[in-house]
């Protein structure tokens, strides 16, 4: 019971004000702007914004090949990996930041400190994943709205494009991926959050920790075997869709709750050991 009233205090705290709105339209704007297709006699890449705004989309995609699933998957890249570490965060950096330090002790005094632990880690989880997998839903939309199925502009792609997936199957997996991926992405800021409260802290050293993980798993992958580089691929943040893709996501989801575990593990410890709520 302790656990549920903690746990929804601190979901309330952080969709209270607009800004997960705000955070899933960015992730919204991101999708839009992100190079989806690439011409492969200029080169040149095109975003979803980048087509809209091209005057007869539906004769651009008719002559290009342009297919819904392939939109999807490649939006889910570039920018939006860069920056979602950054964006989905921003209400439980809000919410611990603001938070004052009266209420921080009078809730831990309340349901303790291992509760309060754990249910600001599940609280900044669940918002994180939220927001990413919202606002990617929404760009998922409207591609629904813009682009034809692979099934419907050449069934021969329909194989490569779905990775031997059903249509069903494959959406599902982007959303689940979206939703991991933010969940992910909420841990850094959290293990922050333990040592300090500073908003800046919480939201830049995340965000760098990520950004250089990212490229040196792309570089060391690069000095290993084909095998060993799709396994090593697999732990970088895009490497959770690959898992849904090459049916290895029961090691994804085993890998996040490990995570968190340790995470909360460290800050439960934490919390015991200090006097000053980790002001």
């Amino acid at each position: 019971m302790r656990t549920l009233r903690s746990l929804k205090m601190q979901l309330y705290r952080m969709f209270v004000s607009p800004i997960p709105v705000v955070c899933v339209l960015m992730i919204f704007a991101l999708c839009c702007v992100t190079n989806v297709y690439s011409d492969p006699e200029s080169g040149k890449g095109y975003s979803v914004a980048t087509m809209l705004l091209s005057g007869d989309i539906v004769q651009f995609v008719a002559d290009n090949q342009v297919v819904r699933e392939n939109v999807v998957r490649s939006a889910m890249s570039s920018w939006l990996i860069m920056f979602a570490p950054v964006i989905c965060v921003l209400p439980f950096v809000k919410s611990v930041s603001a938070e004052k330090s009266s209420l921080k002790r009078f809730e831990m005094h309340r349901c303790g400190k291992g509760v309060f632990a754990v249910t600001r880690l599940l609280a900044g989880m669940l918002t994180s994943a939220a927001i990413l997998c919202v606002g990617y839903g929404l760009f998922i939309a409207l591609a629904f709205g813009v682009f034809p199925s692979a099934a419907e502009v050449d069934k021969n792609i329909v194989r490569a494009a779905l990775h031997e997936m059903s249509t069903a199957g494959f959406y599902f997996s982007r959303l689940a991926g979206a939703f991991l991926m933010g969940a992910v992405c909420a841990l850094p800021a959290y293990m922050i959050s333990v040592f300090s409260s500073n908003k800046y802290m919480m939201t830049c050293i995340p965000f760098m920790f990520l950004h250089f993980y990212n490229i040196f798993i792309g570089r060391l992958s690069k000095s290993i075997s084909l095998e060993g580089r799709k396994r090593l691929q697999l732990f970088s943040l895009s490497g959770i869709f690959k898992a849904f893709e090459s049916s290895a996501e029961l090691y994804v989801i085993l890998t996040v709750i490990m995570l968190s575990v340790i995470s909360a593990i460290i800050a439960v410890t934490v919390l015991h050991r200090r006097c000053d709520c980790c002001e």
